[in-house]
């Protein structure tokens, strides 16, 4: 099966230019594309703010702050969403949707940082956006973060809640887990610990840019290194560094790439065709589909790793769109009459 490779949708531009084409005529070699140029200044602006970060080896400091600024000018004016806060053994969760009734399903979301931050308002207006497109609540897991809990903290928290989820009364098949870099590294973890420990695998997993190569070694760091817009590669010795420590990179809980594959519920990958770690994906489901499990790789074009964050591009609605299919085609019984006609609208 071939990956899935998403375009932006024909403008009216394009159809004129086409409907020109036909008749012999031509316009000029300067094309007005809205969604190109959407994409030009969301690229142009995280070269400026968040790829110049990593030219050099940057504290965490640093890092946390430069992100924190982002993900506030990223939800400027908007309103945040209701949620309610919770802790279990420890590990922060927050709760966003419709009132978690979780016997009913439940989405749970891992976010992405690095393993050592997180936007906290992105986040949030993210897993909002989903609920309302699913009709299910959303538990956000808080995981420590690295430095100050390395390596398998986060881990440790991600399969607690998993854990606990299905104590409180949901059935596993009824846990849809949704990643964002780290974060679908640690759902990976999560699901590959679930297997080796004997508990059921989840109804299903979205993956969005996953790094499941912490080594740092697939060709795409080196391909990508000019059309990624926020990463360089010295973000994964950093990543090591702080997050890993002594672990070796290559173990399958901090790189999942090197795991067993067999035996996972269905996967859904999200990665961009510019992103240093875009192999990351294509490798993770070429081994998933050669071990027998169901994944299925959908590459988006010219985007950034972020990009289904950032209100300002089409793909991000369209890739969150395709998130909600695959929790209505993976969870027993259809999406709510509030998902499914969310899902119209967009």
């Amino acid at each position: 099966m071939c990956p899935s490779y998403i375009e932006a949708p024909p403008t009216f531009f394009s159809w004129f230019q086409l409907h020109l084409a036909q008749r012999g005529r031509t316009l000029p070699s300067i094309q007005f594309d809205i969604t190109m140029i959407r994409r030009f200044i969301v690229n142009t602006f995280l070269r400026l703010s968040i790829k110049s970060l990593w030219n050099r080896f940057p504290s965490v400091a640093k890092v946390r702050n430069r992100f924190a600024w982002a993900d506030r000018l990223n939800t400027l004016g908007r309103r945040a969403p209701p949620m309610q806060e919770e802790e279990v053994d420890g590990v922060r969760i927050e709760w966003i949707g419709r009132t978690p009734d979780v016997t009913q399903g439940v989405i749970m979301y891992v976010h992405g940082g690095a393993f050592s931050l997180r936007g906290t308002h992105t986040d949030r207006r993210f897993c909002a956006d989903m609920a309302r497109r699913t009709g299910l609540p959303v538990v956000l897991v808080a995981y420590r973060l690295a430095p100050e809990f390395p390596f398998p903290a986060g881990l440790n928290d991600c399969c607690r809640i998993y854990a606990w989820l299905q104590e409180r009364g949901t059935a596993a098949q009824r846990i849809v887990m949704l990643g964002h870099s780290a974060g679908a590294n640690l759902i990976l973890g999560t699901m590959m610990r679930a297997r080796q420990n004997g508990m059921d695998q989840p109804a299903g997993a979205v993956l969005l840019s996953p790094p499941t190569d912490l080594t740092g070694s697939n060709p795409s760091i080196t391909s990508n290194l000019k059309s990624d817009s926020m990463f360089t590669p010295i973000t994964w010795p950093w990543v090591r560094q702080y997050y890993l420590g002594g672990t070796c990179r290559s173990a399958p809980e901090a790189s999942p790439l090197f795991g067993h594959w067999s035996g996972l519920a269905p996967l859904q990958f999200h990665v961009s065709d510019t992103e240093l770690a875009f192999d990351d994906s294509r490798l993770a489901v070429e081994r998933a589909r050669a071990a027998g499990t169901d994944a299925e790789l959908i590459v988006w074009s010219d985007v950034p790793h972020s990009f289904a964050f950032i209100d300002l591009l089409p793909e991000a609605a369209r890739c969150r769109a395709q998130i909600a299919q695959f929790v209505a085609r993976i969870q027993l019984g259809p999406l709510s009459n509030a998902g499914a006609k969310a899902n119209m609208r967009n």
